[in-house]
């Protein structure tokens, strides 16, 4: 069994596809246990604790197994200083 001081550390990714096909991008970190609700929402969730993909939704990736590091190094384009603060924390 875990202890409640377990690190957590989620990196949580929805996009809202408007109808002239462009989309929003809405990154989440979170430090608490992912419920639910917000894991069917979700388009990608990668635990950076444990450094695996937990959800990879992404149009055109259905039946494909995305490795965490290339996930990773994507998003670490651009928020590559919040993240390492964030894991780091």
């Amino acid at each position: 069994m875990g202890s409640k001081k377990e690190r957590r550390r989620y990196f949580i990714v929805n996009y809202n596809i408007k109808p002239d096909g462009k989309f929003d991008e809405f990154v989440e970190l979170s430090k608490k246990k992912i419920g639910t609700g917000k894991f069917a929402k979700a388009t990608v969730i990668l635990d950076c604790v444990n450094q695996e993909v937990l959800k990879c939704t992404l149009p055109g990736t259905e039946g494909l197994n995305i490795p965490y590091e290339n996930l990773y190094k994507h998003y670490e384009k651009w928020y590559a200083d919040v993240l390492q603060q964030f894991i780091n924390s």
